[in-house]
């Protein structure tokens, strides 16, 4: 399950605006939001006594002090899982490494047209994948979903 918990404690107006900052950016992402109000006697407390508020996510990566909206965003983009576009990009890339070295065997065995469609062959298919990968890339950066 995918999550991010806030500690906090009474009388912090830097986590009360975190708690604000990350539900107002949470809207976009719908992920589960645990808050968790820590008092002295908790040993956690000792733990984040001079970082508070502390943003923890289910993936271990975490924010604390004066949190920004950027910081947050991050965040909740690290959490969500690539689209499966990311990984059409990927296996295309892949396809075309195959290509190019299949076209230098067939040059190796003498067969120069061969040779030249696949590695040619390759290297377009390659970047179709390149432009896929860094097309989805920029529609994450800019928080759009895909």
């Amino acid at each position: 399950m995918i999550f991010v918990e806030v500690f906090s404690k009474d009388d912090c107006p830097l986590c009360d605006e975190a708690k604000d900052l990350l539900k107002s950016v949470n809207a976009e992402f719908g992920f589960e939001v645990r808050e968790t109000t820590l008092n002295p006697e908790d040993p956690r407390y000792r733990q984040y006594q001079n970082t508070f508020p502390v943003l923890v996510a289910s993936n271990g990566k975490s924010f604390s002090g004066k949190i920004s909206g950027e910081q947050v965003r991050l965040l909740l983009v690290s959490l969500t899982p690539p689209p499966r576009i990311y990984y059409v990009a990927k296996f295309l890339q892949a396809l075309a490494i195959v290509m190019v070295f299949f076209g230098f065997m067939y040059g190796l065995l003498g067969d120069m047209w061969m040779d030249l469609y696949l590695f040619l062959g390759g290297i377009v298919v390659f970047i179709v994948g390149w432009m896929l990968e860094k097309q989805e890339q920029r529609s994450r950066k800019s928080g759009k979903k895909t």
